[in-house]
């Protein structure tokens, strides 16, 4: 744990590999920050399905079947007292999900497309998403209030 003016950050890091079975140790690691910081149960849900839901699309259309397994997904997350922030950065193809269109949720379930709920969701459960192109690969920063 960091002091940080007159409250307490804790940072806690995790690097997964580009593989859908790495979305064990995601979970894990959330319950295991989620814990130490004293989080609702609901916060620790919003967090982790949203992380989830990215991290899945990053392992599924970031990388060329050619690195499969040979990349990196590195989150970090900053719990403050008011607020939680999650930085996901890999270095995968560029790509914004934040740009998509939301889908038409007054559609039924046989007239919508396939896709988009996931980051729908996303873009609800969290209080601001950003993204980022770097130099190095994609950057999408989450901040939920509690």
């Amino acid at each position: 744990m960091t002091e940080q003016g007159n409250g307490r950050t804790e940072v806690a890091v995790v690097q997964l590999a580009n593989r859908l079975d790495e979305l064990e140790r995601l979970h894990a690691f959330f319950d295991e920050i989620g814990v130490r910081s004293g989080w609702p149960d609901r916060l620790k849900w919003d967090l982790t399905l949203s992380c989830e839901e990215l991290v899945t699309n990053t392992i599924s259309y970031g990388y060329p079947d050619s690195e499969a397994g040979s990349r990196f997904i590195r989150l970090t997350v900053r719990a403050r007292e008011q607020t939680v922030e999650v930085c996901l950065e890999d270095e995968g193809v560029p790509f914004n999900p934040l740009e998509t269109a939301d889908p038409d949720v007054g559609l039924g379930i046989d007239e919508r497309e396939i896709g988009g709920l996931g980051i729908f969701f996303v873009k609800r459960m969290m209080n601001e998403a950003t993204y980022e192109r770097t130099e190095s690969g994609n950057r999408i920063v989450l901040r939920k209030t509690l």
